[in-house]
């Protein structure tokens, strides 16, 4: 099939994960025969399997670069591909069919959870427009339940991927170990974990280490700080940590949770929606209460038997969001779309 996918950016320049789902999604339909063609902001590199559409945005418009974005969709002519598949910003294409939209969580919870009021503020209006993406999709997808509890118009749930062939157990550090993806401010709390880190953990164990995968460095003893590396790295570092923890106030899936389990490294999460549904409250990885946060990771760094038990638990869990498993679950919402359009076609001139 002929396929347009699309999403503001790309892996090498963007900020969050939604663009790589986009990217190995893309990827994984060209390598079951599809040809798909991405259209974005951005240059893209050598990781990108599939063809790119690239919108050039003056570099006065790039703090609007979304909204501009939206502009770019709907001025494009898209009918020379069999479905358009959007992640975000399709509150425009209101005459563009089939169209599929993966939500990736939900908006209204982004602003209720964001710290920064320019945050805040963008959140909101973006979730002022989420019934416009809903009305002009043809089949709405959430990525997690709590996704669709947010925005009740989503038909259809497909969880966000992983690559278990990539991200895959391997050789655990020497040192008790402490992994952290993700921002040091806002939901992602960095700061909170190398502080509970700081005061909790390193005094019960003065070899462990906390590496933080993070936009900037943080002080503190046995806080070794990464900040950006490259997939390859990041599977390594998955695979060496004892454990994996992002004590997040919100996420609508949670990828860092996947890609931990699929590199057999338990998981201990803060609660929150995504980690709720992943974790199966509880089943496959730690949800704590943040007061006791520190606690738990103490208690699985001296339990190697735990931490064995989580390992495999993940393991098992983490099959369902294989991408060979993703694709499979497009591939027939493509279809299903493409026999639609052409009965609706049919009844309309006969």
């Amino acid at each position: 099939m002929k396929i347009a996918m699309t999403h503001v950016d790309l892996p090498n320049e963007a900020k969050g994960g939604v663009a790589f789902q986009a990217h190995y999604l893309a990827n994984a339909l060209v390598d079951r025969g599809h040809d798909v063609t991405m259209f974005t902001l951005s240059s893209g590199d050598t990781d990108c399997r599939y063809r790119i559409h690239q919108y050039h945005l003056p570099s006065c418009f790039r703090r609007f670069k979304a909204f501009m974005f939206a502009v770019y969709l709907a001025k494009t002519d898209f009918s020379r591909f069999d479905v358009v598949h959007t992640h975000g910003d399709n509150y425009l294409l209101w005459n563009c069919h089939p169209q599929i939209r993966t939500f990736h969580g939900s908006a209204q919870d982004e602003a209720r959870s964001a710290v920064r009021w320019q945050r805040r503020l963008y959140q909101s209006v973006l979730a002022g427009l989420e019934p416009f993406s809903v009305r002009w999709a043809d089949i709405s997808v959430g990525v997690s339940q709590a996704t669709q509890s947010k925005i009740p118009a989503i038909s259809t749930i497909i969880p966000c991927g992983v690559d278990t062939t990539y991200f895959r157990p391997g050789r655990k550090s020497m040192q008790p170990s402490l992994l952290f993806v993700g921002t040091v401010e806002g939901r992602k709390r960095g700061q909170y974990l190398a502080n509970v880190f700081t005061q909790e953990v390193r005094p019960r164990f003065p070899n462990a280490e906390l590496w933080m995968v993070s936009d900037r460095a943080v002080v503190g003893e046995g806080i070794v700080n990464l900040g950006k590396v490259s997939l390859e790295a990041l599977s390594h570092l998955y695979q060496q940590a004892w454990l994996f923890c992002l004590p997040s106030t919100y996420e609508g899936f949670g990828v860092p949770y996947i890609e931990a389990m699929a590199a057999g490294t338990p998981v201990v999460a803060t609660t929150n929606p995504g980690a709720q549904e992943v974790l199966q409250d509880g089943e496959y990885g730690l949800i704590v209460d943040e007061t006791k946060l520190g606690q738990q990771i103490n208690r699985l760094f001296q339990d190697p038997d735990l931490r064995e038990v989580y390992a495999r638990k993940g393991l098992n869990r983490v099959q369902a969001f294989s991408w060979s498993s993703i694709v499979t679950q497009y591939e027939i919402l493509y279809r299903q779309l493409s026999t639609d359009l052409i009965h609706h076609y049919r009844s309309e001139y006969v």
